[in-house]
């Protein structure tokens, strides 16, 4: 499993996601996701899946 780039944690599934705040392309939990969605110029990139 890979690791969310914000909070470290190990899960299957990640969101590709930049903003006003993270403006160079991260990966993040479902967690992340929640509070990063809500930040202007938010752009959601894809998602990854671990197998």
């Amino acid at each position: 499993m890979k690791k969310c780039d914000l909070c470290l944690k190990a899960d299957k599934t990640h969101y590709r996601v930049k903003s006003l705040i993270q403006t160079d392309w991260i990966f993040c939990c479902k967690e992340c996701w929640n509070q990063i969605s809500k930040h202007k110029n938010y752009s959601y990139g894809g998602t990854r899946k671990s197998k």
